[in-house]
């Protein structure tokens, strides 16, 4: 399946049957069957009408409007959640099972702590340079592992959010270092991001996560109804949960894209308003996604039927 993406200016998604059309100053200039399509991804400038919004909900086909300048205008439509009503009403029920969520909130913070480890890990090996900053940081993570494991040390989500915190921080300082100076990249921001590198990682952490959300319902789960990320409005808590442990992975295919000069600082345009990708750096941008998209949304569907059976699981053992 395919991600079609439509950034430019002037760009206009029409239907005819089957088919959405792709017009260009009022110019016909491809089609694409919406069979083959698994998302769209558009910018708020492309035109199209409630029609093509109701063919590809009818192929279960999502659509981001994705505002890279004002995040609280990008919008999501997605398809159709599986009829899987008795999963939901025990994914529901579980809210109120304080150890299932602590314990399956463990487990997915483990996951992206050793992640993080694992990527600094091998950072320092080809970056002798930086071993020593880089050998701190994982022993901080490492010492984070411990404390989650112990059974006395973590014993509230709120505690739990404290230890991953603390990680993140010391995680995100020697992540930093691993970047040239002249892209600016030091500390994690956001809304908006202010140098290439947030920029990279806060699209690509929004992409991501609209494949978490994806994935949950695919296997009949609410994106909602989470257990590390509390219930909050207009938020998909539960795909939230689901995108921590492929954060690092994130992180390691962002660092690859500047690495490899994929991209380049002249690939951005930076302003007092925040950073921006300019279109030859955002094209090379999505080029590469469709790269890693597979792995990482495989990763996403396997955590995500574990989820499902691990509320299955809980849900038998329970009285109805």
């Amino acid at each position: 399946m395919k991600i079609l993406f439509i950034e430019k200016k002037a760009m206009e998604l029409r239907y005819e049957r089957a088919c959405l059309l792709l017009y260009e100053d009022g110019k016909r200039i491809t089609s694409v069957p919406v069979k083959q399509l698994d998302r769209i991804v558009v910018a708020p400038h492309v035109a199209l009408s409630a029609g093509v919004l109701g063919l590809i909900a009818e192929h279960n086909v999502s659509l981001l409007v994705l505002n890279s300048r004002y995040s609280e205008r990008s919008a999501f439509l997605s398809g159709t959640i599986p009829c899987d009503i008795h999963r939901r009403v025990t994914q529901f029920r579980l809210l109120d099972d304080a150890a299932f969520r602590l314990e399956w909130a463990k487990q997915l913070v483990s996951l992206k702590i050793a992640g993080q480890h694992h990527l600094l890990s091998k950072a320092s090996i080809q970056r002798s340079d930086l071993r020593y900053d880089l050998t701190r940081a994982q022993k901080q993570l490492k010492n984070a592992l411990a404390s989650i494991k112990e059974p006395d040390k973590v014993t509230t989500l709120a505690s739990l959010r404290g230890v991953e915190g603390s990680a993140s921080a010391g995680y995100f300082e020697a992540f930093t270092l691993l970047f040239p100076d002249s892209l600016h990249f030091n500390n994690r921001n956001r809304r908006p991001p202010k140098d290439p590198v947030n920029v990279c990682l806060s699209l690509s952490y929004t992409l991501f996560h609209h494949e978490a959300i994806n994935a949950l319902k695919v296997v009949g789960l609410d994106p909602a109804v989470g257990c590390y990320h509390e219930l909050y409005y207009n938020r998909e808590s539960l795909a939230c949960d689901l995108l921590e442990p492929v954060r690092p992975l994130v992180d390691a295919w962002v660092w690859h894209l500047f690495k490899n000069k994929v991209l380049r600082p002249e690939d951005f345009n930076l302003n007092p308003e925040g950073c921006l990708f300019k279109a030859a750096g955002k094209q090379r941008f999505y080029e590469a996604f469709h790269d890693k998209v597979n792995s990482v949304r495989g990763l996403l569907r396997r955590y995500a039927r574990i989820a499902a059976n691990t509320v299955e699981g809980v849900g038998h053992e329970q009285p109805c």
